[in-house]
């Protein structure tokens, strides 16, 4: 009776298993080693007028419209304008290079912030 054939199989199947355990344990600890998610940089400009604020995305990455936020404050109330009340320009999806936002200015308003949810991108004062 020849007994080899056994152990030969019972070898490869040894070695798949070190694989396979080497492969689990490699990807657990590289999952540490991915970067986290990061906020966004965007560079903006703001003017205003009598009758509105205008922010002006100069550079930076884009931002999907619908995360954004409009804050405009003065000392007695806080307004903001999202995505479906502020007008975008060029009217599309996301702010990007060379896009700008339209908010209403009301007398009194200092304070103008541009935030995400996890992330205030701009913070100015109207002059």
């Amino acid at each position: 009776m020849n007994d080899e054939a056994v152990s030969g199989v019972v070898g490869e199947m040894l070695m798949i298993s070190l694989v396979l355990l080497l492969v689990a344990v490699f990807a657990a600890s590289l999952g540490n080693l991915l970067p986290t998610e990061r906020a966004p940089t965007v560079t903006v400009m703001m003017a205003s007028t009598a009758d509105d604020i205008t922010l002006y995305h100069k550079g930076g990455d884009w931002v999907r419209a619908a995360d954004l936020e409009v804050v405009v404050s003065n000392a007695t109330a806080t307004r903001k304008y999202r995505s479906d009340t502020f007008v975008l320009s060029p009217e599309k999806q996301v702010f990007d290079l060379g896009s700008s936002i339209v908010v209403p200015y009301q007398p009194g308003d200092r304070q103008v912030r541009l935030v995400m949810p996890r992330a205030v991108l701009f913070n100015g004062e109207v002059r």
